[in-house]
């Protein structure tokens, strides 16, 4: 029977206790088995032995000496780098063990945790009442392992030289609801008039929940006009490219960072201090030192990967998180949260005559959000198979793809011979389908409403290199003399390929001093938020945004077009329209889940895509990429 109650270690265990905890599960009647480890050469540090890697401590069940199988996690943005490291020190031990680590935000992640889509899931903060009932209603039984201490930094642009500290009181001042702060001046008697703009995580994150209720006095409660985002390295890029920014994160994205950034000091009311290891650790950064956390999935711990991944995060847990900016805890807590996952002894469900099987598709974000549909009709009939979804960009899809990670990578542009050789010399064959069109789209504020189309020609002098445009006025006379600041998708995006190539004669040739992001979300809240805004990404977004957004038209030399799936479909809407594909490991269809999965695609792209809001391609088109699909499971 499947139990439904939380284990708890570490959150905020005494030394004694959890010795107890350590020596209670060792003493079990039915332990993990655990061989002795053999001690190692020091890796740095102060340290004399580092610890035994968990391939070593922690033995599968078979005779195997080599683990294979996907891993799951998702979560904190901030418990990310401590997770990243141990998984990739974990598979050069393991390569046949892969582990994806997602950065959906601590609420994010507990919700996928919490419905039993992950196996482990990071967090910045305790889960809430409402997360731990998701999980009991979903027979989700999780083991609470504490893993580090974060001091939440507050920062500025390097060059801010008048302000080095803030009190908590400034600081509430500043974010609270209704704040109508947003110049310096206002903040303290002396500061210069310079406009502040405001950066920091969105409302998914722990530390969104952790700096509200600490600075605030509730979580999730704040001013909503910043520019928010569940990737800190998107705030890394908006707090250094703007001299008037004040934004908020975790400490080891600072540490990374610290060339680009200025982290000021706190007063929580007994004087000024300031992030570092020391103060982190005794607490005297106050009130925003706050603990770190995993969660595993007990059930999965059944799972030889998911039990040697999690003792080799417990055995290599101090040094990794001293390594990327936190502060361990102590040796004795690791060693807790592992034997309390030795001693777990969930069975795994059996007798399911349905498929199952894990399924891995990356790539581009403007495909995602097809793909994402698919997977989630196609679970409601197969709920064993788990299709994670990721959004790496067409690039970075293309390069987990053609080394064999994913079975299936989404991609907004044909794949280049260079990653076809990198597919040959890995043994990778796969097929390339089209499944719909889209009318690469662009997007100014809603309340501009002195543009309504811009020539490629246009588009052309602000994205070039070396532009040197930043104010409307300078890209056509009657504009006004306006701030142009530009948005758009990072290089490793399809979008950005296609773009480049379109208005500057080039693919990856463009600017570099804009705001990019992989992610599509991060780029429609920049644009809605700033009245300057110029930016470009894939039609259904905007679609799904239209209330924040302006979409103008472009002349391609025929006149202005706007885009619309009318203009799109027939080609007028030149030259941003642009062909949608999905690339399928043909080795793959061999196994049931994923044939099924593509089927299902095919039988389905038509009326998913439409409904995303992108242009379907002919029925005829489906058809045939499901033919040579089940073509090649029956020859594999």
């Amino acid at each position: 029977m499947r139990l439904t109650r939380p284990i708890s270690i570490g959150a905020a265990l005494p030394l004694a206790a959890a010795l107890a905890v350590f020596a209670a599960a060792c003493s079990s009647p039915t332990p993990t088995p655990q061989p002795t480890a053999t001690p190692a050469p020091a890796t740095g540090g102060t340290q004399a032995m580092a610890p035994t890697p968990a391939s070593e401590t922690t033995a599968p069940a078979t005779g195997d000496d080599r683990l294979s199988g996907t891993i799951e996690v998702d979560g904190s943005s901030t418990v990310f780098p401590v997770t990243q490291a141990v998984a990739e020190e974990f598979r050069k031990g393991q390569p046949g063990v892969q582990v994806n680590v997602g950065v959906s935000g601590t609420g994010g992640g507990f919700q996928r945790f919490t419905s039993g889509e992950t196996d482990v899931s990071n967090a910045s903060r305790l889960i809430k009442d409402s997360e731990r009932e998701a999980a009991a209603a979903n027979g989700v039984e999780f083991i609470e392992m504490r893993v580090g201490t974060d001091g939440l930094s507050v920062l500025v642009h390097p060059d801010n030289d008048f302000v080095d500290c803030l009190s908590v009181e400034e600081l509430s001042a500043i974010w609270s609801p209704g704040s109508e702060i947003n110049n310096w001046s206002q903040v303290r008697a002396g500061f210069p008039d310079q406009r502040l703009r405001l950066y920091g995580p969105d409302t998914d994150s722990g530390t969104f929940d952790y700096f509200t209720e600490e600075v605030n006095g509730e979580a999730q409660i704040s001013r909503a006009d910043y520019t928010a985002s569940a990737d800190d390295n998107v705030l890394v890029q908006g707090i250094a490219g703007d001299r008037g920014a004040l934004g908020y994160f975790g400490y080891a994205y600072y540490q990374e960072n610290e060339d680009k950034l200025k982290a000021i000091g706190v007063d929580g009311g007994d004087g000024c201090v300031a992030p570092e290891p020391a103060t982190i650790e005794d607490g005297s950064y106050s009130p925003l030192s706050r603990p770190l956390f995993i969660y595993v999935n007990a059930e999965r711990l059944a799972r030889p990967e998911v039990q040697a991944f999690v003792a080799y995060y417990m055995d290599n847990g101090y040094e990794l998180t001293s390594e990327v900016g936190y502060v361990p805890v102590d040796r004795s807590v690791y060693a807790a949260n592992k034997a309390a996952a030795a001693s777990e002894t969930t069975a795994p469900a059996t007798g399911d005559d349905r498929l199952s099987g894990t399924i891995e598709v990356d790539g581009s974000s403007t495909v995602f959000p097809v793909t994402q549909a698919v997977a989630e009709e196609f679970r409601k009939g197969q709920p064993g198979v788990q299709v994670n979804v990721g959004v790496s960009g067409t690039g970075g899809g293309f390069q987990r793809f053609t080394s064999g990670e994913t079975d299936v990578s989404n991609a907004s542009r044909l794949i280049k011979d260079s990653e076809r050789e990198a597919a040959a010399a890995n043994g990778v064959e796969f097929i390339e389908m089209r499944v719909g069109t889209d009318g690469l789209s662009v997007l100014v504020h809603p309340d501009n409403d002195f543009v309504d189309c811009l020539s490629v020609e246009e588009l052309s002098a602000i994205w070039s290199p070396g532009s040197e445009i930043n104010n409307w006025s300078q890209v056509r006379a009657g504009f006004p003399d306006q701030r142009l600041r530009l948005y758009g998708p990072d290089t490793d995006s399809g979008t950005f390929d296609y773009f480049t190539e379109e208005v500057n004669g080039e693919a990856q040739i463009s600017r570099a001093d804009y705001t990019a992001s992989a992610d599509d979300n991060v780029l429609v809240q920049g644009i809605a938020g700033d009245r300057g805004a110029l930016g470009y990404f894939g039609y259904a977004y905007y679609q799904e945004n239209e209330d924040k957004l302006k979409a103008i038209g472009v002349d391609g030399g025929d006149g202005c077009v706007a885009p619309e799936p009318a203009t799109i479909e027939d080609g007028s809407y030149s030259p941003l329209s642009r062909p949608l594909f999905i690339y399928v490991n043909a080795e793959r269809l061999a196994r049931p889940e994923v044939q099924a999965f593509v089927a299902y695609y095919m039988d389905n792209g038509y009326e998913l895509t439409s409904e995303v809001g992108y242009v379907p391609v002919e029925r005829s088109v489906y058809a045939a990429n499901k033919a040579a699909a089940l073509a090649e499971a029956s020859g594999s």
